[in-house]
């Protein structure tokens, strides 16, 4: 199983979607997930073209409720069944955009899954990092439930805004929550954040490669511990991905 997330660059600073999404859904389509969330979904991308051509191979969820402006929905493989489903928006400053997506999955061999995609907050400073702390917190009382309710492998992704040295790190160990990078027996040392695409004279935009290592990323795959091996973690530096948003999407290969 393969499971991705990806920030998709919000058009919060005049970066319209449809200079972009074609590159992305070219990304999407190579690298061929399973379940794959994302992050910072603006109005308009929920208006775009890349959901209409991703409906070809996935199903949404998160999107039914639109109206909501739901930042962090996620797409599944259409031979996975959705069992149950759920939205929480998280209570920060902004009240908007971060929050939890989650569904759980009957897989083709008739065992389940729950997935869960996030978006934590993202000042610096203890202040915030106090708010991120409850967002870990919540996250995890979300995979509880699930593992509780279905006894199912839990994995959780998103843009948690911090590195692997922040405190949720700790909270997450303390609840039996491990970082996927930490077990995978192949893994990239690439930071996961490579900084906003330069709007070029031809009207795409341009983005390059980072030189901080993961220690540096703020994109994290996470799981509550269970019988499974994590074979890859990966971090996608295709120029289409690099071009497309200012954060390389992240994908795990799983084996249980």
């Amino acid at each position: 199983m393969r499971i991705m997330t990806s920030n998709i660059w919000g058009d919060y600073f005049k970066n319209p979607v449809d200079v972009r999404e074609d590159f992305l859904y070219d990304v999407l389509k190579k690298y061929d997930a399973d379940f794959i969330g994302f992050q910072e979904v603006t109005p308009n991308w929920h208006k775009g073209e890349m959901f209409k051509w991703l409906l070809e191979d996935y199903n949404f969820v998160g999107t039914e409720i639109s109206e909501s402006k739901n930042y962090v929905p996620f797409v599944y493989k259409k031979e996975y069944f959705l069992v149950a489903k759920g939205y929480e928006l998280f209570f920060t400053p902004e009240e908007i955009s971060k929050g939890i997506t989650w569904g759980v999955f009957k897989k083709p061999d008739g065992s389940f899954i729950g997935i869960c995609n996030t978006h934590f907050w993202w000042m610096s400073g203890p202040e915030h990092d106090v708010i991120r702390d409850d967002n870990a917190l919540k996250l995890i009382a979300t995979m509880k439930f699930i593992r509780k309710k279905y006894n199912c492998p839990v994995f959780a992704f998103g843009d948690l805004n911090c590195t692997r040295s922040a405190n949720v790190f700790n909270i997450f160990k303390e609840n039996g929550v491990e970082q996927l990078y930490d077990i995978a027996e192949n893994k990239d040392n690439i930071g996961s954040h490579h900084g906003n695409p330069v709007l070029g004279d031809d009207g795409r935009y341009h983005g390059t490669t980072t030189d901080k290592d993961c220690e540096h990323s703020i994109d994290h795959i996470l799981a509550l511990k269970g019988d499974f091996k994590v074979l890859e973690y990966r971090i996608v530096e295709d120029q289409k991905a690099l071009d497309a948003t200012d954060h390389s999407p992240v994908y795990v290969d799983v084996e249980f």
